[in-house]
């Protein structure tokens, strides 16, 4: 009984020490703000097979922050981060745009996410 309850403590330790190197900060932390009817920056560079975690708040209004060619559709709220987490696979030029209707100029909203 005492080898199996030191083999699970073993296991346990192990995995945690694993999950604990995995869970490690992002290569690349990039601080984005959206307000009407622009990004800053408007050019996000990141390089591809780093990790990324993008802190997207809005200095306005309610936005979306998409770049549907990497499957990221996140919702912006006023007063809140969204902390958009991903790594890139595939170098290129791709665009960023406002999901979320916020005026008139909505749909001039745009940035780019160059993964080199």
């Amino acid at each position: 009984m005492k080898l199996i309850f030191s083999f699970c403590s073993l296991l346990c330790f192990l995995l945690l020490m694993a999950g604990c190197q995995q869970s490690g900060k992002p290569a690349q932390h990039i601080n984005v703000v959206m307000k009407k009817y622009s990004f800053e920056p408007s050019v996000i560079r990141v390089k591809a097979g780093q990790p990324v975690e993008l802190d997207v708040t809005t200095a306005d209004v309610q936005h979306g922050f998409d770049v549907p060619e990497l499957g990221i559709k996140e919702a912006v709220q006023p007063g809140k981060t969204t902390a958009i987490n991903f790594t890139p696979t595939v170098k290129g030029e791709f665009g960023v745009k406002c999901g979320v209707i916020c005026g008139p100029h909505h749909d001039d909203m745009a940035a780019k996410l160059v993964v080199e």
